[in-house]
């Protein structure tokens, strides 16, 4: 008999739904395995918790819609980056705000903070958007293979989000920024913490809010950027930046 075709695709387990050696699916996801990729007893397949581990799984048995699994390997912190990016971001419009999860997530980050800042001209995200955008976060861990998702809060201020941060680097997309010091990555430290503005950017006192707290300007090139762009953009850099240090093979 064949072997049973594994799919192409990462499945997410409620660490709650975790139990020695077997996990078991909600409808939802056991759904995707059943009907999408015709899953049966045996079938092998991954799934992540979004807390850190990753689970290499076979199909143990389908109740009604349910899927229960045994866990054949568990393997911590896989497509992670050792790490933890922290990415503040001035609150945009609705849309921009997914485009920022969406992408953000693949590329490293780990926690996502909407800011109302003093050019947003918006109120900090209700449960609804963030309900929203965590199951956006979701997804793009799912899709990146990572086995962390990354946290979605918005914070009613600037001073708010930055007493939520941990110690470590940071870094604040300004298009008079200068290049970032040398030791400014270090394999000692636990923690980034990237910081981009609203649509029309951080203003001045805001700024100077940043470089208070710790954070080095970097300019990322001569033309205007959006927030959601500007996001990415500066994601990008740490992350390159860590894998040529050697600190993000993943």
């Amino acid at each position: 008999m064949a072997e049973a075709r594994r799919p192409d695709t990462t499945f997410w387990v409620d660490p709650a739904e975790i139990r020695g050696d077997h996990l078991t699916l909600s409808r939802e996801e056991s759904h995707h395995l059943i009907r999408v990729h015709r899953a049966a007893p045996g079938t092998p397949f991954t799934a992540i918790d979004g807390a850190g581990t990753a689970y290499e799984c076979f199909v143990e048995s389908i109740t009604g819609d349910v899927v229960t699994a045994s866990i054949a390997a568990r393997d911590p912190e896989r497509g992670e980056l050792p790490l933890a990016i922290a990415l503040l971001v001035g609150l945009p419009d609705a849309g921009p705000a997914e485009a920022v999860v969406e992408h953000a997530v693949p590329l490293g980050a780990r926690r996502i903070d909407f800011v109302v800042c003093a050019r947003s001209e918006r109120h900090a995200l209700g449960e609804g958007k963030l309900e929203r955008l965590d199951r956006i976060a979701r997804a793009g861990a799912k899709q990146s293979r990572r086995c962390r998702s990354a946290l979605v809060t918005s914070s009613l201020s600037l001073e708010e989000a930055i007493g939520a941060l941990g110690p470590g680097p940071r870094f604040v997309a300004d298009p008079w920024g200068t290049p970032p010091p040398p030791e400014a990555l270090e394999s000692s430290q636990t923690m980034i913490s990237l910081a981009v503005g609203p649509p029309g950017g951080f203003d001045r006192e805001e700024y100077a809010r940043l470089a208070k707290a710790g954070f080095h300007p970097i300019s990322l090139g001569p033309s205007r950027l959006t927030t959601e762009t500007a996001s990415i953009a500066l994601l990008s850099v740490i992350r390159n930046w860590l894998l040529r240090k050697g600190l993000g093979q993943i």
